[in-house]
């Protein structure tokens, strides 16, 4: 398998809603967290232990922040690098059964991640309608004073 083809293929996916390409330092963070995926996906195919939280954790960051990305959107796009990966390696049926059943927990691990990333957002989103509203209570009473002193 190519490595390098697969984690390039797989960036280009995640940067598909970017006319232009972003800034080198998200395409770089990206990469990294690819080839951490991709290395780790092999790692636990062959039955190695490999922490890929971190990595995964990542492109969920990246992607629950994209609007153009839903959470469906975001975890297909792991699925599309199992298939890719599998093609790829040219596994025969069982033994992409069995990549695909050790794929299921990168799966898993990065649907948590993107929810944490959701919740997080929409915390950081009250939060800030919360001081809007705090701000026009202020206005609201300043106005309020300033007009009873003219009375």
């Amino acid at each position: 398998m190519d490595r390098k083809k697969v984690v390039e293929w797989w960036v280009d996916k995640l940067l598909v809603n970017y006319p232009v390409k972003p800034v080198f330092e998200v395409v770089s963070f990206l990469q990294e967290a690819a080839e951490k995926i991709v290395d780790g996906a092999l790692s636990l195919y062959e039955g190695k232990e490999a922490d890929l939280s971190d990595a995964v954790d990542d492109v969920m960051r990246f992607l629950a922040t994209d609007r153009n990305f839903g959470p469906g959107d975001s975890i297909r796009l792991f699925c599309d690098l199992r298939d890719f990966m599998a093609d790829e390696l040219n596994l025969r049926t069982e033994e992409r059964l069995k990549f695909a059943k050790t794929f299921e927990e990168i799966i898993f691990t990065a649907f948590d991640a993107y929810m944490v990333c959701r919740e997080k957002i929409f915390e950081l989103r009250l939060k800030e309608k919360e001081a809007n509203l705090e701000i026009m209570r202020k206005i609201m009473d300043y106005a309020s004073r300033s007009l009873s002193s003219q009375d």
